[in-house]
């Protein structure tokens, strides 16, 4: 095999990509990947992103492919490069994003003997991939350049679906690794060849419908169960484009929405005669309606106080559907029914079943209602409202009466900075959460506001980074706000590097709580306190992201009040490239204003407000 062959090989990956529709490569500098890197360099439908460390790289990745829905490709050299990737690739793995992991290899002569910087790569992501495809060393011959092409094309398909997710690309490459234009007639006649191969590819990734007999099944369990919610846990960006069909479906049903912010439904405008429940985690269990019927989308909510609600509902008989993507999401084994299938298909298919469904349940009430239209009219029309939906209503409003007390109480909150955080943001720009205490903030005290993709990485829902993921999502054309802790911004440090390629005005706001502040609420803090908790689990960096920030050559300010943040924010976010807003708050501040909107709830004339009675 000749340098020339090898360098005709590459250059039809390259090729393959950019005809299979991936449009962005990241790539992280190596030896071995040089023939991949020179191709790709001359791909002009490429754009390429460089970033020496493959962590914060295939997060980079990982944030563009799920901002724009379009998998990216990731390419490094061999050896332990490969192996950083890994975190990321588990995050898309779980929350089905799209990602081509491509890794430069040895030769299989040099495996097994000691050879330098080589390790087996074969199958290194384990069930983490939806596929693993050894392209095999570069060969001569026609039938070679056609399933290199194949191949490929088999590795975007893969990645899109029907459960999108990673895909891991083996690429052995021999010496001389420097490309070399064809020498000889069979070189030449070898790139005519591959350039004959070249054109748009023909990728139609399979789709995972929903079970008709689930859907009807779904369906006849809403048209005979009136008081009944919809919770929706994280959800992709793009599942935006179901807002309406799950509006609808909530019109129909009467059921209240439930949405973390996460689900994409939480910001945006909201029909009239909807039930929106935005602060339910301040809600307490003897202020909630009863239900008899929960419909979960995607994932299960962050809310602290959703695992002892769900825990309630085999013993209270409530049934439980899960409308979960192509991922199981049932994680106490109660669900009554998981529909898999693309959720928007899902709850189109459950829109359209419920018409016939609640003509099957009208006989019985036109007997008591001798007046009641016909059938076609009554199954269109919205069922009747409810009392349930009205206390769920009042109990809202209670809940938000509750939350700006205790955010009264608590000014320097790391609550009250989160809430200017995502009012400063404007329409259009996106929203980025960081796991741990900030995600589940945002929930109890963020009040709807114009329409805002949320980014989150809920599939593993690590900590990891969060800030390459962030400045990756810029990729999409629109400016991010980062919301993140300061554990996690000292976590992804390297993360900040990558920053500095973001595509748009991304914002990293710094909530320092002093530490991993999310343990002080948990039984742990009861159980181990003192220096060792303090020591091993609230590990407060002790770091100050301005003075980062500049070292790196990031603009960076500081804001000391939540209004200072949402002066801050809104200026970044109009303008251009990376600004760190470092915001400190008091250490116990999440869990004070959730104590205090509880404690505020538990006020006699609120309470009794909630559960439907009066003022005194």
């Amino acid at each position: 095999m000749s340098a020339a062959v090898q360098t005709i090989w590459a250059e039809l990956v390259a090729t393959s990509l950019a005809d299979g529709g991936v449009t962005r490569c990241v790539i992280s500098p190596g030896s071995r990947s040089t023939p991949l890197v020179a191709a790709l360099a001359r791909e002009p439908r490429l754009e390429l992103t460089t970033l020496i460390d493959e962590r914060a790289a295939a997060f980079f990745a990982l944030g563009a492919a799920r901002a724009t829905g379009a998998p990216v490709a990731l390419v490094c050299t061999s050896g332990t490069a490969a192996a950083h990737y890994l975190p990321a690739i588990v995050e898309a793995s779980l929350a089905g994003v799209p990602l081509l992991a491509i890794t430069a290899d040895r030769p299989p002569e040099l495996h097994d003997c000691g050879a330098s910087q080589t390790i087996d790569q074969i199958k290194m992501y384990g069930d983490f991939v939806r596929g693993a495809i050894d392209l095999g060393a570069p060969g001569d011959g026609e039938l070679a350049l056609r399933a290199v092409r194949r191949k490929v094309v088999q590795a975007i398909t893969l990645a899109r679906g029907p459960a999108p997710g990673p895909v891991h690309l083996e690429v052995p490459l021999r010496k001389p690794l420097e490309p070399a234009p064809p020498a000889t007639d069979a070189e030449r006649a070898l790139a005519r060849a591959a350039t004959q191969l070249a054109g748009p590819a023909a990728i139609a990734p399979p789709r995972m419908a929903p079970d008709p007999a689930a859907i009807a099944a779904l369906a006849a369990a809403i048209a005979r169960e009136p008081d009944g919610v919809i919770v929706a846990g994280a959800l992709p960006a793009g599942f935006a484009a179901a807002r309406a069909a799950v509006f609808a479906l909530a019109a129909r049903s009467r059921y209240p929405i439930i949405a973390e912010a996460g689900s994409q439904l939480r910001f945006g405008p909201r029909p009239d005669g909807l039930t929106l429940v935005d602060h339910f985690d301040v809600i307490p269990p003897a202020a909630r309606p009863a239900v008899r019927m929960v419909i979960q989308l995607g994932a299960e909510p962050v809310a602290a106080a959703w695992p002892a609600w769900a825990a309630s509902f085999p013993a209270d008989g409530v049934e439980r559907w899960v409308v979960a993507g192509p991922r199981w999401h049932d994680a106490d084994s109660s669900a009554r029914g998981v529909i898999l299938g693309e959720p928007a298909a899902v709850i189109d298919a459950v829109n359209e079943a419920l018409n016939d469904a609640l003509i099957d349940e009208l006989p019985s009430a036109r007997a008591e209602m001798p007046d009641a239209p016909d059938d076609a009219a009554a199954a269109n029309a919205p069922r009747a409202p409810g009392d349930a939906a009205q206390r769920w209503r009042v109990a809202e409003a209670a809940a938000a009466r509750a939350i700006a007390v205790a955010l009264d109480a608590n000014p320097r909150s790391e609550a009250a900075m989160i809430r200017a955080a995502i009012d400063a943001v404007p329409e259009g720009a996106a929203i980025q959460l960081g796991n741990s205490l900030p995600i589940r903030v945002v929930d109890q005290v963020a009040r709807g506001g114009p329409l805002r993709p949320v980014l989150t990485q809920r599939g593993a829902a690590g900590i990891d980074g969060s800030i390459a993921s962030a400045a990756g999502a810029t990729c999409a054309g629109r400016p991010v706000l980062l919301v993140l802790g300061d554990v996690s911004f000292a976590h992804d440090l390297g993360g900040l590097l990558a920053a500095r390629s973001a595509r748009a005005a991304l914002a990293i706001l710094v909530i320092d709580n002093r530490g991993g502040q999310i343990f002080a609420g948990l039984p742990i803090a009861r159980a181990q306190p003192g220096a060792a908790f303090e020591r091993h689990w609230i590990t407060a960096p002790e770091l100050d992201p301005t003075a980062i920030a500049a070292a790196l050559g990031v603009p960076a300010t500081t804001a000391a009040s939540p209004a200072a943040a949402a002066t801050a924010i809104a200026r970044a976010l109009a303008g251009a490239g990376v600004t760190v807003i470092h915001a400190p708050v008091t250490a116990s501040g999440a869990h004070d204003v959730r104590r205090a909107a509880l404690d505020a709830f538990a006020i006699p004339s609120l309470l009794r407000t909630a559960r439907g009675g009066t003022h005194d």
